[in-house]
């Protein structure tokens, strides 16, 4: 009995990997946390992804939660937004054009050469511009390029106190558990409460999330999100440190 255990082991450990069981734990933490912050479920959504392009996804799914924010920060706040994932400036131009006061300020933090590494099915290098920034008028907006890993630090040790003191939201969408972790413990060292949008919450971003508020004690509520597929894509909450 004991030799046919050890070689179910050892099959079981050919043919199961190690992100296999990642993604299988993020399933089980996702819904965990949806079960205790019960949030507002703003979007329920299934069926096949091939339907969606990307406007329709944004509006089925991120705008949802998006246009309800203001319920929670008023839109005349002066804001200090900081997104990491930016790509082509669609997020961080949507909520400029929310939140108008000129001592606003929006910081978009990429690589702009798409994923360092493979990410869920996606290959390195998705999501490039190729380095090109996106365009805008608006110069309350400024990009910050290169890895998280080695921007964030610097960006935040320059940061005026000023800006300090305004209502912090934070918009994580790099769904990569590594950098999500890293950017989730350097924030805690400058705000110690802020809002936050997840946008891929169903992937890394969960479990990046759980590690993060386990290994600190520190709590939070979710507001709002929208559901995929009975995976939540976008949620909204905050850290009540």
């Amino acid at each position: 009995m004991h030799f046919i255990k050890e070689i179910i082991k050892f099959l079981l450990s050919k043919t199961i990997s190690l992100k296999f069981l990642e993604r299988l734990s993020q399933n089980i933490i996702f819904r965990e946390i949806i079960k205790k912050k019960n949030p507002k479920i703003v979007s329920n959504v299934s069926g096949s992804l091939k339907k969606f392009n990307q406007d329709s996804w944004n509006e089925t799914l991120r705008h949802k939660v998006w246009e309800k924010i203001p319920e929670h920060i008023d839109i005349n706040s002066n804001i200090i937004y900081l997104e990491f994932g930016v790509w082509k400036g669609n997020s961080i131009k949507y909520f400029a054009e929310k939140y108008k006061s000129k001592d606003s300020e929006f910081y978009g933090f990429d690589t702009f050469y798409g994923f360092p590494e493979k990410c869920l099915d996606m290959k390195k290098g998705y999501y490039s511009t190729s380095g090109a920034l996106p365009e805008t008028s608006d110069l309350r907006i400024k990009f910050i390029k290169g890895l998280f890993q080695e921007s964030l630090a610097d960006f935040l040790n320059k940061l005026k106190p000023e800006s300090k003191k305004k209502t912090v939201l934070i918009h994580f969408d790099a769904p990569l558990h590594s950098a999500t972790l890293f950017n989730l413990f350097k924030l805690n060292e400058q705000f110690k409460s802020y809002f936050f949008i997840f946008d891929q919450f169903g992937t890394d971003e969960c479990r990046a999330l759980n590690n993060f508020s386990k290994s600190t004690m520190l709590d939070y509520d979710l507001y709002l999100a929208s559901i995929m597929n009975y995976s939540p894509e976008v949620v909204f909450g905050k850290f009540n440190n």
